[in-house]
């Protein structure tokens, strides 16, 4: 069995994030509101301005020996009104890594890093809401729906809802 790390990823991850993300909106489309489309012309260098160091967003990986399985992104609302909120946003895990709890790893590593940003009171998501298993871990780590977005996105004529989840951060 390979060794399991799950970590920030930084600036020379660029070449295996930008491949995984281009992947994950080939596997599934329905799942991220950018298309394979729209990032398959992105640069190296527009992937490390992504995961350039921040005080206010961090992208994680999850690795089986070198390999990247899994990613995840967390990040302070940008608004004013808006910046006691994270959002998570990016997650996936490669089809072939799945059953592992990789995905609940990268969660935890990313509510761990927005409940150490200063002042964050909740950790919002959104997921297709017929991703059961997704809505299942999201359930499982504490959070709760609180709306849906209608016909949200639109996958090549098909249209799919989008499940609106919080976490509250104990504390804060």
């Amino acid at each position: 069995m390979l060794p399991v790390i799950v970590r920030r990823l930084v600036p020379a991850d660029a070449a295996p994030l930008r491949q995984l993300r281009l992947d994950a909106l080939v596997e599934t489309p329905e799942s991220f509101g950018s298309s394979y489309e729209e990032e398959h012309t992105l640069t190296l260098e527009d992937i490390r301005g992504w995961i350039q160091p921040s005080d206010d967003s961090a992208m994680f990986g999850v690795f089986q020996g070198e390999a990247l399985a899994g990613m995840v992104g967390v990040g302070r609302q940008r608004k004013l009104k808006m910046r006691h909120k994270a959002h998570i946003w990016s997650m996936y895990v490669a089809p072939a890594q799945r059953g592992q709890g990789l995905a609940r790893q990268l969660m935890q590593a990313a509510i761990a890093h927005a409940a150490g940003m200063r002042g964050i009171r909740q950790v919002q998501l959104s997921v297709t809401a017929n991703n059961l298993a997704a809505t299942a871990l999201y359930l499982s780590l504490g959070f709760t729906e609180y709306g849906r977005e209608r016909e949200a996105l639109c996958v090549n004529g098909e249209l799919y809802d989008e499940a609106l989840m919080a976490l509250p951060l104990a504390g804060k």
